[in-house]
């Protein structure tokens, strides 16, 4: 990238503060002044040598004792040149401003609101910026600075949610219509030659059982046709990013299991990654092993809840029971593993918690045998359903280039013809070891996404069975003292190992300053954790690019001219779950 950045130096002389080139992590940080953040980002995306058309995250970091307290982080991949850059803009506290870039990408839209929300900037230009998490009126902060307690400041006192049962009843209004003018009206007769047409507005969740966890969304209706669908988010607070700012590195990872609890496993492989690359850690060959077999377990049964739960919103029960029993399968073999099925806190900095046992493996392969006759099970099921076919196809479109500028990833964004695969662009575990490919769709809509999905899980099933084959001994974990603490078996016998495992334990372990951001293609999409170090035993700040949050930003675009019953098969397209949403 050295001349594209000798050339972004030449463009902006007085815009570029300075470039950081972190060849340890292969990382590249470009330092700007934030009143041309919409000139260069323009520029970035546009220029062929760059052409960063792909919008990661977008976040905020809190200094202060700084007089430019608040710096706004930028995360944008180039797909044609497979690259990533991240820009940095520093603004005070007294003028937290700085220009949208939701004229470049459609995706920032979100991702700034989620920054305004939890952190106060201002993005100047911004079609709609409110609070996107918190209620639009909630007056008590922005709870991811510094200065904003963890346990918060009170608020439940402004917000009697529930009302007293002794309460009286709420006084019509000057001018409100009555009960019963409201009978009257609703039971007039148009007159004869007329046709009344007016926008409803409807509220769909956020208890409704297809909303797939607290979702509302406020959809506005022409007939049965939608006009404009609002996703209301923010009903799940999990404060895992808040949280994290006070627990050591180590304490974090059950959190993870949390987030997306269907695939708790690739959660937890998406930061200890983090954590690794930030230590500069090389994990042992053997545990690279287990973690990608893992890995494509947890992805087969993200995808099996996923088909399940999918076709019984559309009125396929079968299905759901199909899909289910193998899924079981693979559960009591996570049980076997390390003793849980849900939430699994099994991965661990440097490695793994347990190792496979030759039990386990015969396991696998067995399930492995039977596995790709069901998925033809599950597909001739749907093929030969006209319901199904009827309410995914030509559903939900979305183009390749819009699915790129909303900042979409995973079977969402391979849907729409675009061959972005995490574990291909910069492959990690054994994925360059083994031979597999990655599925891509055609045209985009609901049908596409489910087909490669299917196939995803078969290039699953065969990663693993490559992985078994080659399977090496050695350790599951790595040997580096000051991360890792000794074996159990020790622990109970050598007073120092005793010693050694309460400190880690109690103290935790301190990583060298700096930042880092790392992607693990997770079921859903990428999921992505950016740590930014201060030397201490905790993270400074920890920022989760959650790919179900990204995707609802696509929401709005990818509903408008279809039926309310096509609301259920796009939240189903996306395969969202709100714990790792509202994060």
């Amino acid at each position: 990238m050295q001349p594209l950045l000798e050339r972004l130096m030449t463009t902006f002389p007085d815009a570029i503060r300075g470039v950081e080139v972190d060849t340890a992590r292969n990382e590249v940080t470009a330092r700007v002044v934030a009143a041309r953040i919409v000139d260069i980002a323009r520029w970035l995306h546009d220029t062929p040598e760059a052409l960063f058309d792909h919008i990661t995250d977008i976040c905020s970091v809190d200094y202060p004792d700084d007089v430019e307290r608040f710096e706004v982080v930028y995360q944008l991949l180039s797909l044609p040149h497979r690259r990533r850059i991240r820009l940095k803009a520093r603004v005070t506290e007294d003028v937290p401003n700085i220009a949208s870039v939701t004229g470049i990408w459609k995706g920032a839209e979100f991702m700034e609101r989620e920054v305004y929300d939890l952190m106060g900037i201002i993005f100047v230009g911004h079609p709609d910026l409110r609070r996107i998490l918190l209620p639009e009126d909630y007056e008590e902060g922005h709870p991811l600075r510094k200065d904003f307690p963890t346990e918060g400041r009170g608020w439940r006192s402004s917000f009697p949610f529930i009302p007293r049962l002794d309460e009286t009843p709420v006084e019509q209004t000057e001018g409100e219509f009555s009960d019963k003018e409201k009978r009257a009206f609703l039971s007039t007769e148009p007159t004869q030659g007329t046709h009344r047409r007016e926008e409803l507005l409807l509220n769909m969740g956020p208890q409704h059982p297809s909303t797939h966890g607290v979702l509302r969304v406020v959809l506005e209706l022409d007939g049965e046709r939608i006009v404009k669908a609002t996703p209301d988010l923010g009903y799940l607070h999990r404060g895992v990013e808040k949280l994290a700012e006070g627990l050591n590195y180590m304490q974090i990872i059950p959190h993870t299991d949390r987030l997306d609890y269907v695939c708790a496993m690739t959660n937890n492989y998406a930061y200890v990654r983090t954590v690794e690359k930030l230590l500069d850690i090389t994990v042992p060959e053997r545990a690279e092993y287990v973690r990608t077999m893992v890995a494509e377990m947890q992805r087969i049964i993200g995808h099996l809840f996923w088909l399940g739960t999918q076709a019984l919103d559309i009125g396929a029960m079968t299905v759901f029971f199909w899909t289910f029993r193998e899924r079981e399968v693979l559960l009591d073999m996570f049980e076997t593993l390390c003793g849980a099925r849900l939430t699994l806190n099994y991965f661990r900095i440097g490695g793994v918690d347990s190792d496979f046992t030759p039990d386990l493996v015969a396991r696998l392969k067995a399930f492995l045998q039977t596995f790709p006759d069901k998925v033809s099970e599950y597909n001739q099921l749907l093929m030969s359903n006209r319901i199904w076919i009827g309410r995914t196809r030509n559903v939900a479109v979305i183009s390749a280039e819009d699915a790129i500028n909303f900042g979409l990833t995973g079977p969402t964004l391979r849907g729409s013809g675009v061959d972005y695969d995490v574990r291909k662009y910069e492959p990690y575990g054994v994925y360059d070891k083994v031979e597999w490919e990655v599925p891509v769709g055609k045209q985009g809509d609901t049908y596409d996404r489910y087909w490669v999905r299917m196939e995803e899980m078969r290039q699953s099933a065969r990663i693993i069975a490559q992985c078994l084959d080659q399977l090496p001994e050695g350790p599951i974990i790595a040997d580096v003292p000051h991360v890792v603490p000794p074996p159990k078996a020790k622990v109970m016998r050598d007073m120092e190992s005793l010693i050694h495992h309460f400190i880690i334990f109690t103290q935790g372990f301190k990583p060298p300053k700096g930042e880092t951001y790392c992607g693990t293609e997770a079921p859903k999409g990428e999921l992505g954790f950016f740590i930014v170090s201060d030397g201490s035993a905790r993270p400074y700040r920890l920022k989760i690019r959650a790919p179900s949050f990204i995707h609802m930003g696509a929401f709005d675009h990818m509903a408008r001219g279809y039926l309310i019953s096509d609301i259920i098969t796009i939240f189903g397209t996306y395969d969202i779950v709100m714990g790792e949403c509202d994060r």
